[in-house]
């Protein structure tokens, strides 16, 4: 599966935007604060990344909150376990799948 990162800073509207579209689709991901994380700060850099909130997908990049381009890209969903409660990246683009919980164990 595809990881997910968010570019983002802490004054920008259209991250906070970004953010809670990508929790309403239950896509996991993991955001980095070009301000405050300089290795993230490089990373934008050297992808020549001019704008927040970007998102990298695998190898493909994102700029802006383009909706159809992220969920075209993106290969997985977080499911909840009906038992446990605990999150579970599953993928979508595999067909049908039977997953199991990590902690538990039972179906997904």
């Amino acid at each position: 599966m595809k990881d997910v990162t968010i570019l983002t800073t802490n004054t920008c509207p259209y991250c906070k935007m970004a953010k809670d579209f990508m929790t309403q689709n239950k896509i996991h991901f993991i955001e980095k604060d070009v301000n405050m994380d300089a290795q993230a700060r490089y990373e934008m850099t050297s992808r020549n990344i001019t704008g927040v909130p970007a998102f990298i997908i695998g190898k493909d990049v994102v700029v802006g909150l383009d909706k159809a381009k992220i969920l075209e890209l993106v290969d997985h969903r977080i499911v909840k376990c009906l038992n446990c409660n605990t999150s579970v990246r599953v993928p979508t683009k595999e067909g049908k799948i039977n997953a199991r919980c990590p902690k538990c164990k039972s179906a997904i």
